[in-house]
């Protein structure tokens, strides 16, 4: 049952519209009413129209601005990309340089490390020749010495032999002058002599 059936019902019987408020009052209700719509579509409605004008334009504002620090850091998303393929290739550029200057470093080592075994080498061929020269002199010097002492044993052995020699022909023309008498002796002192001296 609504409100009205049971207002309706309440009613006596020989006033059936009695609980509904008279003209007049509806009449000042309205112009009431009219009133305060009036007051307040003249004072609280701007206020709240600012009010909510206000809102918007800080919600909108602040969209604006979430927008911006998102496109802000979009940008700085894609620098920091940026950098970093930089950075990528910047690593790789120093890892190349850095293998290209450990190869170069490695063949100068090469080159250094055989230019010193080529310089021990050629100072241990100085050294050697150097040894063999003094071997060389020192073979030769022992050689002449040892060859000056046996000509001098072949020498003293020759002469040795030539004074036996001599002394072998002395006795035979010796021999000769007593077998051949004073003319032969007379000629064969000379050759004795001449053979003497030889």
């Amino acid at each position: 049952m609504s409100a009205i059936e049971v207002l309706v019902a309440e009613q006596p019987a020989g006033e059936p519209y009695a609980a509904f408020p008279h003209v007049a009052e509806i009449i000042v209700g309205l112009i009431a009413f009219s009133l305060l719509v009036y007051v307040i579509g003249k004072f609280a409605w701007p206020n709240v129209v600012t009010s909510h004008d206000d809102t918007k334009k800080q919600i909108e504002g602040g969209i604006a601005k979430a927008e911006a620090m998102e496109a802000d850091a979009k940008a700085e998303l894609a620098r920091s990309r940026e950098r970093l393929a930089r950075v990528d290739d910047e690593t790789a550029r120093i890892r190349d340089d850095a293998r290209a200057d450990a190869e170069r470093i490695g063949q100068d080592m090469d080159a250094r490390a055989q230019d010193e075994a080529e310089r021990v080498r050629a100072q241990g061929r100085q050294s050697l020749e150097a040894s063999r020269s003094r071997a060389i002199a020192e073979l030769r010097a022992q050689t002449g010495r040892e060859s000056v002492e046996l000509s001098r044993k072949i020498v003293e052995s020759a002469l040795s032999d030539d004074a036996s020699k001599g002394r072998s022909i002395d006795r035979f023309l010796d021999e000769l002058e007593a077998m051949g008498g004073t003319s032969g002796a007379s000629g064969t002192s000379g050759t004795s002599g001449n053979g003497a001296q030889a």
